[in-house]
């Protein structure tokens, strides 16, 4: 399974898309693509309806674990990385059904991965005699 690795999250923007598995232990899609749309429209600050990559950088400068910021280049890294797998058509916008796909893909991604695990894993032998 591909991961994309992030420290924290936009409270479920950037997160529900990049660090899936933590997520799916919490939500099931719907509630994660709910949550989504909230935080979809939070970021986007001037509400055009699209995010920009200013407008996610920005997002992800505000995070941090206490007084730990995310640094400028590991932002625009972040941003860069969720905009090459968001943005679908190219155009240097995110559309929150561009958002969405990409969040529908993650949990894709994850469930198949889950499935291949267990799967791989075989039958759980039982105790001894029984």
């Amino acid at each position: 399974m591909t991961r994309f690795p992030i420290a924290g999250a936009i409270a479920g923007l950037i997160a529900a898309t990049l660090s899936v598995p933590a997520l799916a232990q919490q939500d099931t899609r719907a509630s994660a693509a709910a949550k989504f749309s909230r935080e979809f429209k939070a970021r986007d600050t001037n509400h055009d309806g699209v995010l920009t990559k200013a407008e996610v950088k920005a997002a992800i400068m505000k995070m941090g674990n206490g007084k730990k910021q995310i640094d400028p280049v590991h932002a625009q890294r972040l941003t860069d990385l969720w905009f090459d797998k968001a943005d679908a058509n190219k155009d240097g916008k995110v559309t929150e059904a561009e958002a969405q796909a990409l969040l529908s893909r993650t949990f894709d991604e994850y469930e198949a991965a889950r499935a291949a695990q267990a799967q791989a894993a075989g039958p759980v032998a039982g105790p001894k005699g029984r």
